[in-house]
């Protein structure tokens, strides 16, 4: 039986990948955890702490497919420890009376957020990639759309002229940065844990330092002291980070979604297989998008719910440990999978030119009225020039006479102004400033930060 969204066999894929279920696939989560104690037993073998048959043994074992699963299940029914069933499972299927030195001097928060670290690790790797190629993607956009002018918004109303590669350029930047971000977090994510029941490492002997440092070596972690029980700051700054992209992601795919509106049309959702409406068949509805809005408001919730997760009580606090330990899976699935859904968007973008130019003519010249401000304002002052304008525009558009008309018959303003003035009037695409140059700017800083960039995340 299934309940979750996440869990659909039937109505699958709307909120998850193939992929990031797998990473947090329950049976993977134990099989990672038994992957921990197998490396603690084995480093602890090298270093004499238990001996080596037994090592050999656990690591045989450390499988769920050599484990009694209902005995696992029974164990659960049972007991409210998150780890101790499968322990037993494995002690149980340790010959020789090996199982004994399962879990030899570890605690279940060792395990558990060891394997935590295992599987973000594997996540932080696919969104990487999965950024990368979204930079990918951005940058060939803003190089298409370098010059293409359409109009610019603010306050939700049209404003001056800007260019297509501009905005698509703007996105560059921050997914750029929030690579930088992620090659940051990277290294501070993938320390293990090895601290003991309070963070001392007394249970593990003498060789506690070397048995934690060469479990972590053997699982490809770090290790770090002291005991990172009670200090979540790195979970959280995940999390965050996961909420600041997700940020990133919902303002692309919302932008997208506003310009997609029939009544504007500069751009439309049309990844392979997108969806037509189910009973108006001359609707192309942008799900990707909403999808990806829908899920970058989980994430910023549940990011909260793993920040409130810090304020640990003492040398544990389950309560907390329990409300990240369900928050995390959450968060980094609905973030690869938001991530996923705005690469598709963008490999099937489709871009009007031509409703970006006729939106850009909709107010005609009306919309060039900063550059008449700034060409009046030396002849008469930039206040009197605003005063003027402020006057003249609205009889523009609302007694439907030309602005042209108005500023060739004005006593202060026509004579300041040219035929060529006049005729720059209607060409508001040649008013798009350094927005060109701004494109190359940014590709340029992106592509010399990407130089720098390592194929696949190393600690």
């Amino acid at each position: 039986m299934v309940s979750h969204p996440l869990d659909f066999q039937l109505q699958a894929g709307f909120y998850a990948t193939p992929e990031l279920l797998a990473v947090f696939d329950e049976k993977r989560k134990m099989n990672r955890w038994l992957q921990v104690e197998a490396a603690l037993a084995r480093a602890q073998a090298e270093l004499g702490v238990i001996p080596a048959e037994a090592a050999r043994e656990i690591g045989d074992r450390a499988d769920l497919d050599h484990l009694d699963l209902e005995l696992i299940k029974e164990g659960y029914r049972q007991s409210r420890n998150s780890l101790m069933p499968v322990i037993k499972a494995l002690r149980a299927a340790c010959r020789d009376d090996h199982g004994q030195y399962v879990h030899y001097g570890a605690t279940t928060q060792d395990i558990l957020d060891t394997g935590q670290v295992l599987e973000l690790e594997e996540f932080l790797r696919i969104l990487y990639r999965d950024l990368r190629a979204m930079e990918n993607l951005l940058i060939d956009m803003s190089r298409a759309y370098r010059d293409t002018p359409m109009i610019g918004r603010t306050h939700g109303q049209q404003a001056l002229p800007v260019t297509f590669g501009l905005k698509t350029a703007v996105w560059a930047g921050e997914v750029r940065r929030h690579i930088e971000r992620l090659k940051s977090l990277y290294p501070r994510v993938t320390v293990g844990q090895l601290g003991g029941a309070v963070g001392t490492m007394a249970a593990l002997g003498p060789r506690a330092r070397e048995t934690a440092q060469r479990t972590m070596e053997l699982l490809g972690l770090q290790w770090r002291p002291p005991a990172w029980h009670t200090s979540r700051d790195n979970m959280a700054e995940t999390a965050c980070f996961c909420a600041i992209l997700a940020g990133t992601m919902e303002k692309a795919a919302n932008e997208i979604f506003l310009l997609s509106k029939t009544e504007v049309a500069e751009l439309a959702e049309a990844p392979p297989g997108s969806m037509m409406s189910s009973t108006m068949p001359h609707k192309r509805n942008p799900v990707l998008c909403q999808r990806v809005a829908a899920l970058a408001r989980q994430i910023r919730s549940l990011a909260g719910a793993v920040l409130e997760s810090m304020a640990h009580e003492h040398e544990r606090d389950p309560r907390l440990l329990w409300s990240e330990w369900l928050a995390m899976p959450q968060i980094a699935i609905y973030t690869g999978t938001a991530s996923d859904c705005l690469v598709r968007v963008l490999e099937g973008l489709i871009v009007s030119e031509g409703n970006m130019r006729k939106n850009l003519l909709l107010h005609k010249d009306m919309v060039m009225s900063e550059w008449l401000l700034f060409r009046l304002a030396p002849g008469m002052g930039r206040t009197r020039a605003q005063e003027k304008l402020h006057a003249l525009l609205p009889r523009a558009g609302g007694e439907n006479i030309g602005l042209r008309e108005l500023l060739a018959g004005d006593e202060e303003i026509g004579p300041l102004l040219h035929a060529e003035d006049m005729e720059f009037l209607d060409h508001p695409e040649r008013y798009t400033g350094l927005a060109a140059a701004l494109v190359d700017d940014t590709l340029a800083e992106i592509t010399a930060q990407r130089r720098n960039d390592p194929e696949v995340l190393r600690g």
